[in-house]
């Protein structure tokens, strides 16, 4: 049978969403997977709405929808989702996807032939590496620091790639895995160098919205009209991963392709979830649904991070994360964190062993730890089984 199968299915996949993200175990205390926190989803806001949709649209939302989206949540998001930052968006230039991976999968298919160069800051979103590895392409990590994308390595890099990269993926807002914000300034070199050596940017705004400590830095989207930013966004961290529903905003010469890959891909999203995200959003919910948002995931980061720095002080790093989920641990260099986090499942704790982050192989030292799922009374005793996890890998 295997003979029959596509070459792009024998890639290696990653275990660590099965094996630790995915632990079934009630007892475990869980620091792996960066989900949403199911006690704050909005279940009343979302039925008053799914009551006002169904009296007003009636049929219509059991039916097949644009392939490129409802032309209402379209609008929202291009009036509404950048006004905090001066900006509106036209519809025309916004495609509405099944959550931001169908619209990583998209840019691939639009982008990327084997052999071709695709650039992600590194250590980078596992989603995005498993999302292009199956188009063959050569992906090169640029290294971060502790203020995102490295620029400086960046231009090195292209400068020596034997033909241009196509794409270069970041998230520049409290970053997964690294928890990285990037700074204005250096937003705006970043795209002064995609427009030099003509590539993509594809900025990710996954966790945009969820500031805890300042006002969210303006996206590239709205720093300059660039022909080589495309935008995706997500309404999974901010409202409900279930109702899988993304965009892409990208210049008009790309919608057309793209439109003719998602009509190959699924048609089109559906009707029901984009509707019902409409509503909510057009009611006002979202706004305050965010309020709560960032004030409960702020109390468990600084729970988190109190936690960290009771038990773990002397014996890694790790970033101060000023929204998203994570902190990106980094231990010495004797370190293998998948011998730990074996560990840590025997003591009934799990993270997201580092490495999975890295296309090169590096990362064995470094670790996952998210806060947005966890119940905060549950959080210092998940730190001390780690620590029980380390004192047994030191045996």
């Amino acid at each position: 049978m295997e003979e029959l199968l596509s070459k792009r299915t024998r890639y290696p996949t990653s275990d660590a969403m099965s094996k630790f993200v995915l632990a079934q175990d009630p007892e475990v205390i869980s620091f792996a997977g960066g989900l949403p926190d199911n006690n704050l989803f909005p279940i009343e806001e979302i039925k008053l709405c799914q009551e006002e949709m169904l009296e007003k649209e009636g049929k219509i939302v059991f039916q097949y929808s644009s392939s490129i989206g409802d032309i209402n949540l379209r609008g929202w998001i291009g009036e509404e989702f950048f006004i905090k930052w001066g900006k509106k968006v036209p519809v025309e230039n916004i495609i509405i996807t099944e959550g931001s991976q169908q619209a990583l999968d998209l840019i691939g298919k639009l982008f990327l032939d084997p052999d071709d160069y695709a650039l992600i800051e590194s250590p980078g979103y596992l989603g995005t590496i498993q999302a292009w590895r199956i188009f063959q392409p050569k992906l090169v990590g640029i290294s971060q620091d502790e203020n995102g994308i490295n620029l400086e390595e960046l231009e090195e890099i292209i400068k020596e790639l034997p033909s241009p990269p196509k794409v270069l993926y970041v998230v520049p807002d409290f970053s997964n895995p690294a928890g990285t914000c990037l700074p204005l300034e250096r937003r705006k070199r970043l795209i002064e160098i995609a427009e030099r050596y003509k590539f993509y940017i594809v900025e990710d705004l996954a966790y945009s919205l969820l500031a805890y400590d300042k006002d969210t830095l303006p996206p590239l989207l709205t720093l300059k009209d660039s022909e080589y930013i495309i935008t995706i966004g997500s309404f999974s961290k901010i409202l409900s991963p279930g109702l899988r529903t993304g965009f892409i905003i990208a210049p008009k010469k790309l919608i057309r392709p793209l439109r003719l890959l998602k009509e190959a891909s699924d048609l089109c999203c559906g009707t029901y979830a984009q509707k019902l995200i409409y509503y909510f959003c057009k009611n006002g919910f979202l706004k305050n649904h965010l309020e709560k948002l960032r004030k409960i995931y702020k109390e468990k980061r600084d729970k988190l991070r109190e936690a960290l720095e009771n038990y773990f002080l002397n014996k890694a790093t790790w970033n101060n994360p000023e929204g998203g989920f994570f902190f990106f641990l980094v231990f010495p260099e004797d370190i293998n964190c998948y011998d730990l986090a074996e560990k840590a499942l025997e003591n009934k704790t799990s993270f997201v062993p580092g490495e999975e982050f890295f296309v090169n192989g590096k990362g064995k030292n470094t670790a996952r730890i998210s806060f947005s799922q966890i119940n905060l009374e549950d959080i210092f005793e998940g730190v001390k089984r780690l620590l029980r996890a380390w004192e047994d890998l030191q045996k």
